[in-house]
């Protein structure tokens, strides 16, 4: 079960610090579909269902 973007940005700024684990940031690292998307493609982990 996949958790929302924005809890993952939330609990990335908790653990990284505010500068590091701000959208802006996270988008600079993963520029092609965001962080979830291209998170789970690193991952390995399928698609869900409505996901282009």
């Amino acid at each position: 079960m996949q958790c929302t973007v924005r809890d993952m940005i939330k609990h990335l700024g908790t653990a990284w610090g505010r500068e590091k684990g701000s959208n802006r940031y996270l988008h600079q690292i993963f520029p092609r579909g965001g962080l979830q998307k291209q998170g789970d493609r690193l991952a390995g982990l399928f698609c869900i269902k409505g996901e282009h």
